[in-house]
This record gives C-alpha cells, structure tokens and sequence, in this order.
C-alpha cells in the first residue's frame, strides 16, 4: 500500500536526482540538452499532426464563414449566416417541433437522434465489454478463443458490419426467419425501428474493444490486494466493489469519453445501413454534415454544423475531465 508520510519518497526522490545528475555531468548532457532532445523526437508527430490534421481543421473552421463553392474552391463572406442556418428555428421557440419533425429542422432533428444512439449503445458497450472482461480474467478453459470471438466484430470494417446486419434485419432476412409470423416485421425498412438496428449494430461491435481494454485494466490490479479482501472476509461483490472498481478508474475514464465521442461521430455504419433513411430515422449529425457538404455541396453550411458538434464534444469531454476522480490508488 502507498507509504504514509514523506520521508521514505523524499529520499528516494533526492537519490534519483543525484544519480541523474551524475550520469549526465559524465555524459556531458544537462536538463536543457534533455529537453531539446525531447522536442526533436516529438517535431516529426508535431509536423505530421499540423499539415494533415490541424491544418485542415482551421480551413474549414474558414469555410464555415463562407458560401463556398466546392469546384471553384472559392467562397463568400457571409460571417455567422451559416450557424444561424444551422440552428434555426431552435427547439425551445416552435414547440419543439424541430425534435420530432425532422422537416422543421434536420440539424435538430439529428442531433436528437445522435443523443438517442449514444443513450443506447454507450452503457451496453462499457458495462458489457466491462462484464465479459471480468469473465475472461478468470481462470476459463478457452479463454484465448473466447477473447479472439469477442475482438472478432471488431476485425470487420463497418461498411461490411452494416450490409451484413442490414440483411440480417430486412423483411426477408435471418432475424425474420427465425421469429414466429407474427412477430416477422421489416425491422431495416422501417423508421420507428432502423435505428435500434444501428445501435444493435454498434452494441456488438463495441464490447470487444472495451472488453480489451479493461481487460489491460484488470490485468495491472495487483493479486495481494484480492488476497488481502479475502482474509478480511470479503464478498466477491465487495472485492469488486473496494478493490475492482476504485483500481479500474483511469481505465473507466478514457473507455466512457472515448465511446461517447465516438457515438456522436457515427457515421459509416449509419451511412451504409441506411443512407440515413428511413424518414431521416438513421440521419446522425456526422451523416448529416457528408450531405450538406459533399452531396449538396453547402461546404460552409455543413462546416458550421461539424464545429457546433465538436463544440458539443469538447464541452463534454472537458467536462469529464475536470470532474472525475482525480485520486489515484497507492500501492
């Protein structure tokens, strides 16, 4: 467990920085010539991660000013025109209408739907990759089989997930094949169920890659302290609780932010699946934007609508940040 009281880390501390200190005057290097090196083996990612990533994000963080026409690569100025677009009429001064008709307004209309697939997908993908990770931590006969099934979904790109559950769920495919009459229902084709198609879609696709990572969590929790909860008399639900959970908190942190921002960045398998149909029923913001810009041609309007979801993001990802646990548990 951590050491109480300073003295045994601040002598430890001392230690290491004269041993630093000393093979550094023999090496003739100093904190400065440390950190130059540092910075030159970080410039090459820096470069890469400029010109091909914050670059293009600050032009189109541009155009979004803009009426911009896509073959001339030209536009004009138009200031905020292009995010007033986006958001009117807002929900809250038309009765809401913009939540439930997607004709009011489609921006609206498919934010509301990206928060519907995030409610939906993101607990199943933690708490189920989260639940098969415990399961496969344990001493099982074919664990390594098991674990490389779950990974499997993962393996598939997303536009062959989406064709094959598209056929999986069409009115002449598996799932109706298998169901009584009565029940068999064009579960693809129609809008009150096309998204529960996608989110069923994400959910299994989703658990593997969360089950690996609380698998590498789990693997880093140290034995004695399961050891030392049995001794004590603990439950199994209690280890989980006192000794799992709390050791597990880094770990919950990045898999939670990483799959809500990738919940509302959906866009290949709702793009596939459906072409965001039926009725604007799989139209998620991403998809939303790839319309406007690249198939309507409105770059600037579809720039607008991409930098209020990554405003959106940003906040709750910042959010998390600040908010979470900032404890870490002493060995």
């Amino acid at each position: 467990m951590a050491f109480e009281g300073g003295e045994r880390g601040t002598t430890d501390e001392r230690l290491t920085a004269r041993l630093r200190t000393g093979v550094g005057e023999r090496l003739g290097t100093s904190d400065e010539h440390d950190t130059l090196v540092g910075v030159l083996f970080c410039l090459p990612n820096l470069v890469a991660f400029s010109i091909f990533l914050l670059g293009p994000v600050l032009y189109a963080f541009y155009i979004s000013f803009h009426e911009w026409n896509i073959l001339a690569n030209e536009g004009t100025w138009i200031g905020i025109q292009n995010y007033v677009a986006v958001l009117q009429p807002a929900p809250w001064a038309n009765d809401w209408a913009p939540l439930t008709d997607p004709t009011a307004n489609t921006f609206w209309y498919s934010l509301k739907t990206t928060v519907v697939y995030a409610i939906g997908t993101v607990p199943l993908q933690i708490y189920g990759g989260l639940a098969v990770a415990l399961m496969l931590d344990k001493r099982v006969r074919g664990k390594k089989v098991y674990r490389a099934a779950f990974f499997m979904p993962m393996m598939l790109s997303g536009a062959a997930s989406a064709v094959m559950w598209r056929w999986f769920l069409a009115a002449d495919g598996i799932i109706n094949s298998l169901l009584p009459s009565f029940l068999e229902h064009n579960w693809a084709g129609d809008p009150g169920t096309a998204l529960m198609g996608v989110m069923l879609m994400a959910v299994w696709g989703g658990i593997g890659g969360n089950m690996i990572f609380f698998l590498a969590g789990l693997q880093n929790i140290p034995e004695e302290l399961y050891e030392a909860a049995r001794i004590d008399g603990a439950t199994g639900w209690h280890r989980f609780r006192h000794v799992t959970w709390p050791n597990l908190g880094n770990t919950n942190f990045f898999v939670i932010v990483m799959a809500i921002i990738s919940a509302f960045q959906v866009f290949g398998i709702a793009l596939v699946f459906s072409q965001g149909g039926p009725y604007y029923a799989t139209t998620t913001t991403v998809l939303l934007v790839y319309q406007r810009a690249f198939e309507e041609g409105a770059m600037g309007y579809g720039a607008a609508m991409a930098f209020l979801l990554f405003c959106l993001i940003f906040a709750f990802s910042y959010y998390q940040y600040k908010n979470r646990d900032q404890a870490e548990v002493g060995y």
